[in-house]
């Protein structure tokens, strides 16, 4: 089994793009813009779910979207980042929109742009909610982009709030710890009518409970997976001790984020919108750089991991299928670095492979010097590698990760 094709970058920009080329990529903080663009657009009037965390909120946002089109919905995804094309970031029932209807529905909300002076993701978020309005969905589902408070996801009501999960990560914006980084993406259920959590960890569970007064619904306690199996085709579990599901996605985590992608589409179909829901038999979505197979002989895998929490499930689940090899990593600037060298370090003590470092060709990247002297530190020998990773070239099992923009560096997947 193969994963989604790895593909070099398009050099055919959205209009999108070709507008924002020039101008700051930088997250502002509030909310003021973002609300004052959406009152001018008009606001949604359909239900939707929002679904933030630390990781999985891509996996679990598609798995939702998945489960509601399978229940005979038609769903608007709104996720980011994207890997190799804008328009992965805005689909309707699973299908990247044509760059054709993106352009023309840019030309329109161009001038709501302008006016309110949006950041990329802002703009991004007003550009989807035009095209479900045009696409008439009857439903959506929103992953935040950064924290949850002061993301512009969260200036929309929405009916079902999600957190999968919460880790450290983005400390510069979000706290130094693990409970001011939970308050700050607790925040997106304190306007929802529904909230599933996809953690059993107290700190979490307590801070969502101390501001969301709705109706609560917890892993472990609620709903749950169990009888968890993985192989490289995917992942199979009992959602709730007895009914058996299939995913494509591949790890022990995959079963909690599709349970709990199920809990939520089950809440918005049947307590929202007075609906029948189906609990779908299998979920087929597959996501780029989620333990993504890219070769199976020797097996190469691409993940996405740019945390320690992530990075911790990726190698657990590498070393449980027995995908014992080398690590091909590199990272941007704003990382724990030295923190996920050293979840790295521990995979390859196992695996016995090398390390192999990478400078990612963006603004944002690490410099490889600094990549190089933080594995130095933890005792390890790295490589430099000057070059694109061929996949064909590989010959031993290998792990690519560390950052969304290695996609854009390997080749002959």
């Amino acid at each position: 089994m193969r994963g989604l094709p790895i593909k070099r970058r398009t050099t055919d920009l959205t209009l999108f793009e070709e507008f924002f080329k020039e101008r700051e990529f930088i997250w502002k903080p509030g909310l003021e813009r973002i609300r004052s663009a959406v009152d001018s657009l008009g606001k949604k009037d359909y239900p939707s779910i929002i679904v933030g965390g630390t990781n999985g909120k891509g996996s679990t946002s598609h798995l939702a979207a998945e489960a509601l089109l399978k229940n005979g919905l038609k769903v608007g995804l709104f996720s980011s980042p994207h890997l190799f094309r804008f328009t992965e970031r805005i689909k309707v029932n699973l299908k990247e929109v044509p760059q054709s209807k993106v352009d023309e529905a840019f030309l329109r909300i161009k001038p709501i742009v302008e006016e309110f002076n949006l950041t990329y993701f802002e703009a991004s978020l007003i550009l989807a909610l035009e095209i479900f309005k045009t696409e008439s969905v009857d439903v959506a589902v929103f992953e935040v982009g950064l924290g949850g408070r002061l993301d512009a996801t969260n200036a929309l009501r929405h009916d079902v709030a999600v957190l999968t999960n919460v880790s450290i990560d983005h400390r510069n914006y979000l706290g130094s710890t693990l409970k001011e980084i939970a308050g700050e993406k607790a925040e997106i259920f304190r306007n929802a009518k529904f909230g599933v959590i996809g953690t059993e960890d107290e700190t979490v569970v307590e801070t969502v409970g101390n501001l969301f007064n709705g109706e609560l619904h917890l892993y472990g306690r609620d709903f749950w997976a169990d009888g968890i199996s993985v192989s490289l085709k995917g992942t199979e579990f009992f959602y709730m001790g007895s009914l058996p599901i299939k995913v494509s996605l591949i790890g022990e985590f995959q079963a909690v984020n599709a349970s709990v992608a199920i809990r939520a589409s089950q809440i918005l179909t049947e307590k929202v919108m007075k609906r029948r829901f189906l609990i779908p038999r299998e979920l087929k979505t597959k996501l780029p750089g989620r333990f993504q197979v890219l070769k199976e002989e020797p097996p190469v895998i691409f993940d996405v991991a740019h945390n320690e929490g992530a990075l911790s499930k990726l190698f657990k689940t590498a070393v449980k299928l027995k995908v014992l090899g080398d690590v091909y990593f590199s990272s941007l600037k704003d990382k724990e670095i030295d923190k996920n060298l050293k979840v790295v370090s521990e995979y390859l003590k196992v695996s016995g492979g090398n390390l192999f470092l990478l400078e990612i060709e963006n603004e944002r990247g690490a410099p490889i010097k600094t990549l190089l002297k933080q594995a130095e530190k933890l005792g390890m020998k790295p490589k430099v590698l000057k070059e694109r990773i061929d996949v064909r070239k590989i010959e031993r099992p290998a792990i690519i990760t560390g950052s969304f923009y290695l996609g854009g560096l390997i080749e002959g997947a």
